[in-house]
Order: C-alpha cells, then sequence, then structure tokens
C-alpha cells in the first residue's frame, strides 16, 4: 500500500459535487453500483476553490496520431470535430519519449516520469543476459494516474490504456490493453464488466493478424471493426456510469499509419500510383471515423467538463530496418563461439536458414499456427534456439549487444551484466566510441546520406551507469526512418530492402488538444511533453502532484483568470501499491509475444 505524505492539503472543506449521469438499468450501471459502495472507505474528492469545481475530465487517446496529418486535413475543411477543437481549446506538438515507443510512452503518460525513471524501455523486458519476457502493469515501480486519482477518492474509467493489464482495483473501471493475452483473461476491473462488454459489443482487445501488402482492404476492415466495438463500449459507459475522469485509447491511427503510409504518402520510396490511388485516403477515412467519434463523445460532455486529446507518438514514413547484431559482429563488438556446431550454424545461417526466414516460411504455408497447436512449447523453444545464432554469443568476448528494438544498445559492463567483461572507465568509454564509429558506417543506398542522426549515451538521460534497466546507448534515426528490432542471429545482413508491409514508423512529435472552461481558445503552446499531462491533469482537478514526478504543470495553457487562488501543491509518496509482481504463463507470453511480432513491434 502506499505511504503518503501530503505536504500541502485543501484549503477548504468545500466537498466535491461531481456530474453526474442517467444511470439505465444495465449490467453495466450495476457493477457501477458496485464500485462505488466497493470505494466508501476512499477519501472523498474535495476542491481548493469553493464554488468552482473543475468538472469531469474526458481523455482520448488517438495512437500515433500527428498534426502533420492533421493540420493540413483540419485546413481542407476535412475533420469538422478537430477543426472545432482547434477553434475552442488549445493545441501544440507533444513530444514523446527516447524511444517513442507505445508502452514507454503511455506509461510515461501514467507516471509523469521517464522511461529512465519508471524504468520501461521497450514492449519487452531482459530476463538474464539476452531473454526477453513482455512488460506488465506490474512491472510499473511509479504510482499510475489511476491509482492516485483513486486515492483521492476520485472515479475513475480507463479503457485501453496500454500496460494495464492485469487490470489494477481503482474507485471506479479499467479494461486492459496490448499487453492483454486473449479475450479467455481476465481483462477487466470489476470482473464481471467483462461479461457485459463481450456480451452486449462482442468486445475485443486487439486482433492479432500480420499485415501483408495486397491485403490492404481485409486489414482496414479488422481494424476498423475493433475500434467500432470499443467506441460503442466507451459511449455506453460514458452514459451508464458515474465518473470523474475518463480515458480511452484508440489503435487504430498506429496500426494503420504503419500498415499504409506508403500509400498517402507520394515521397515514400514505396509508393506506387496504383496503390495511392486505390488506398491514398485510407488514413484520411480511418482520421475521419476517429474525428466522427471523437464528435460523439464531447456531445455527452457538459459546459463544466473537459476534453484532451493527446498521441504517445506521432507518425511517419519508414524506410528500412537495421540489423545491429550483424553490423556489430562485422566491427568485433559481438562475436560467436568457436565451435564446429556454432560454425555449422552459421554456414546455414549465411545460406538462408535464419530464424527469419522460417517464420516467413511458415506463416505463408499456414504452417505456424498448426504447429503452435500439435508441438509442444518447450519443444518449439529448443528447436528456435537451435536454429538461432542468440543463443552463441561468446560473452567474454562481447563488448556490445543490441536489445529492445528502436536503437537500444547495450555495454557488456562487467559488475553489471552477467558476463561483463568491459572495465567501467576507459574501456567503456573506448567501446562507446567504437559502437559510435560502427553506426557512422550505415549509410542509406539511395541517397548516400547518414541513416544515424543522433546517438544518446545513457547520462544524457539521467540514468547511472549500473542501472540494468537503462540501455547504454540510445540510435536517433535520421528522419525516424529507420529502427532495429534488437534481435541477435535473426536476420542475415545489415539491412532490409524498402519496406513495403511495415512503411510507417514513430515520431517524436505527437499531439495535444484541450477544451474546456479552464483553457486557452483558439491557442497553440510550445514546448509540451508527454510527462506534463499527470501533473497539469492533477493541478486542473486541485490535486496534489507527486513530487516524483518529471513532468511540470503546462500552466500556459490555462486561462490565467483561471489560476487565481489555484496553486500548485505537491506531495510527498513512498511506494507504489502493487499487489505483486505478474508473472505470464508460457502461454500466455507466447500470446503477447505474438501480437507483439505481428505488430511488428519485435522480431
Amino acid at each position: 500500500m502506499n505511504s503518503t505524505k501530503s505536504s500541502v492539503w485543501f484549503s477548504n472543506g468545500t466537498k466535491r459535487v461531481s456530474s453526474t449521469n442517467s444511470i439505465r438499468s444495465s449490467p453495466i450501471a450495476a457493477a457501477a453500483g458496485k464500485c462505488s459502495k466497493g470505494a466508501a472507505t476512499l477519501p472523498t474528492r474535495k476542491s481548493n476553490m469553493a464554488g468552482d469545481s473543475p468538472g469531469r475530465i474526458f481523455i482520448l487517446g488517438l495512437d500515433g496520431a500527428t498534426f502533420d496529418l492533421i493540420d493540413p486535413w483540419v485546413a481542407q475543411g476535412k475533420l469538422p470535430a478537430f477543426s472545432a477543437l482547434f477553434r475552442e481549446g488549445v493545441k501544440g506538438v507533444l513530444e514523446s519519449v527516447v524511444p517513442p515507443l507505445t508502452t514507454p510512452a503511455w506509461v510515461s503518460f501514467q507516471t509523469g516520469r521517464t522511461p529512465a525513471s519508471h524504468g520501461l524501455f521497450s514492449w519487452v523486458r531482459r530476463v538474464g543476459v539476452c531473454d526477453q519476457e513482455p512488460f506488465n502493469r506490474t512491472h510499473i515501480t511509479a504510482q499510475t494516474l489511476d491509482s492516485i486519482l483513486s486515492r483521492h477518492g476520485l472515479r475513475v474509467g480507463f479503457v485501453n490504456v496500454p500496460c494495464t493489464y492485469p487490470p489494477r482495483q481503482v474507485n471506479g473501471f479499467v479494461v486492459s490493453g496490448l499487453e492483454t493475452p486473449s479475450r479467455e483473461s481476465s481483462f477487466t476491473y470489476p470482473p464481471s464488466l467483462k461479461d457485459e462488454l463481450e456480451s452486449r459489443f462482442d468486445y475485443e482487445i486487439e486482433r492479432t493478424q500480420k499485415f501483408r501488402s495486397g491485403q490492404e482492404r481485409s486489414f482496414i476492415q479488422i481494424v476498423e471493426t475493433v475500434e467500432k466495438k470499443r467506441a460503442e463500449a466507451v459511449l455506453a459507459l460514458m452514459s451508464e456510469k458515474p465518473w470523474d475522469v475518463f480515458m480511452v485509447v484508440f489503435r487504430g491511427t498506429d496500426i494503420l499509419s504503419h500498415a499504409l503510409w506508403r500509400h498517402h504518402d507520394p515521397s515514400h520510396p514505396a509508393h506506387t500510383p496504383e496503390g495511392g490511388a486505390t488506398f491514398g485516403t485510407a488514413l484520411l477515412e480511418h482520421y475521419q471515423f476517429m474525428d466522427d467519434i471523437m464528435g460523439r463523445i464531447r456531445n455527452l460532455l457538459s459546459p463544466q467538463d473537459s476534453l484532451l486529446v493527446m498521441s504517445d507518438h506521432g507518425s511517419c514514413g519508414y524506410w528500412r530496418h537495421v540489423f545491429l547484431d550483424n553490423l556489430f559482429l562485422r566491427h568485433g563488438l559481438l562475436r560467436y563461439r568457436k565451435d564446429f556446431f556454432v560454425s555449422l550454424r552459421r554456414l546455414l545461417f549465411h545460406l538462408g536458414a535464419t530464424p527469419a526466414n522460417a517464420m516467413e516460411w511458415l506463416s505463408r504455408l499456414h504452417l505456424r499456427n498448426l504447429i503452435r497447436r500439435i508441438v509442444p512449447q518447450d519443444r518449439r523453444i529448443r528447436a528456435t534456439n537451435v536454429v538461432s545464432l542468440g543463443s552463441a554469443i561468446d560473452w567474454s568476448r562481447t563488448a556490445a549487444f543490441p536489445f529492445g528494438g528502436a536503437g537500444q544498445i547495450y555495454i557488456n559492463l562487467k559488475g553489471r551484466e552477467p558476463q561483463g567483461c568491459v572495465d567501467s572507465g576507459a574501456q567503456y568509454d573506448a567501446i562507446v566510441e567504437r559502437v559510435i564509429r560502427a553506426l557512422s558506417d550505415l549509410t542509406e543506398p539511395l541517397t548516400g546520406e547518414s541513416m544515424v542522426a543522433e546517438v544518446l549515451r545513457k547520462e544524457d538521460l539521467g540514468a547511472d551507469l549500473l542501472n540494468p534497466l537503462v540501455p547504454d546507448l540510445f540510435v536517433r534515426w535520421t528522419q525516424d526512418r529507420y529502427g532495429d528490432f534488437g534481435g541477435v542471429g535473426i536476420h542475415k545482413g545489415l539491412m532490409t530492402g524498402i519496406q513495403t508491409d511495415f512503411s510507417g514508423a514513430h515520431s517524436m512529435r505527437g499531439i495535444f488538444l484541450a477544451a474546456g472552461p479552464y483553457f486557452l481558445r483558439n491557442a497553440t503552446i510550445e514546448g509540451a511533453r508527454i510527462i506534463d499531462l499527470a501533473p497539469t491533469i492533477l493541478y486542473l482537478l486541485d490535486l496534489p502532484v507527486p513530487s516524483d514526478m518529471d513532468g511540470r504543470v503546462l500552466r500556459e495553457a490555462f486561462i490565467p483568470e483561471r489560476l487565481v487562488g489555484k496553486p500548485l501543491r505537491f506531495e510527498e509518496t513512498h511506494g507504489d501499491g502493487q499487489e505483486g509482481r505478474h508473472t505470464y504463463s508460457l502461454e500466455e507470453k507466447e500470446l503477447v509475444e505474438e501480437r507483439l511480432r505481428t505488430l511488428g513491434y519485435i522480431s
């Protein structure tokens, strides 16, 4: 449990009166009643401004949404709800985190802390030297927004927010997101809400289907079917349950950008006139779909409520995958053992018998699911280890290795890594310089330009050298056009050809929009970061901001007159209130990893 000490509490005893909703007779409404009764021992939400309660807040998350698409479409009159929000609220580019990946970015939103602070840098965490397991909510060591709000007596509703599985007990309800293994999992709090969502809306978390060029129509239909079900469920929950803060994340804006960017963008090397003519407006049509949902959500809000629209990162064109393990092998930074069986495996690898090719062949022959059903998992893992060269690394001679994707690189440091061979100090610095020189060899074949824009060091992010969770180096790719999976011994060569199945990438430029009685109208702010939103939301609700948050309150987004008598207050917090680490079963781990793999997130 949290041990909390508030340095400043509410200045008066005025009790907050939340907006009440029309509660229809339904299982959802019944679940709401149970939540309210179950939370009776929580403190009552109060306001520090008599007669000036801040109203409710609705947070609409659009994964990967970017002003690079929204701004021109608004100017063309194609997104009326966004256009209204531009006029009636405040907007600004929202800087994501390093690296700008879904899981670390949404966790940074929830905690107000950078990945170097909360420890999640990818979709997976390291286990041992180079094994992995998917992150879930219980790996977060910082307080999250839903728990902070619940502790202060506010009623919350969080739907499909990444890294909320397994759902925690809150003062309200939670429907977990991306890390949920399957529909058979217990993905709601309270648990009874799951049956209601499935029976009324046929609710789905996210379908696992790999996109391939030529499947655009069916893939778009699959993504929008899931999002339509989510939208209908959210609109019902908004109307039928009492809440003070409601949040939902729609991921179609991200998933379709990955798949369809080349059709939208004539400058992408894989763009074709035929693809542009057929699917060039597909992203616009999906944004229009979300524009309509945003309008329906806004119609359910009162004039006293606030609407925040945000994304975890932006989107842009993606050109190639880069295989850093093979680059390091070429420069002597990564080495394999010298024995007959490893040499044989390397020969077969170079002849094309790679794990990546094996998975591709099995997929095209529609055998992967069959093998998963009939071959025990431990045998499949052993077979993968035989084919992969990752298990053949000679750690006594390996100085650097990639892990986690998105340009994350670890130095094999003594005293930190299980089989470290690099001394801290001069040897560590020399290896870092060798890695940077090796990265400078990567050039784009089409243009001759460097593929690497910048290499960030661990200390640039304020992390301690011995912290095993924080990579030693981060590659910032030129114009975010490139990326790596972080695996070892999976693919051959230094890079792929121009991508067609995965032609959209993440950028650092997300979106922030806010409208309501406290926010500026028809205004633009600069310098907003995703880590600033949690403290800003708490401030808007007259709640103290935990002193360990790295973000700041975006006071420049508010009407100055509304800030009079609204002091910024802080509280010290100790502990994260976690009830224990959730460990995926082997079957659950495989299901989550398969979803991440089909989305193109891990190798």
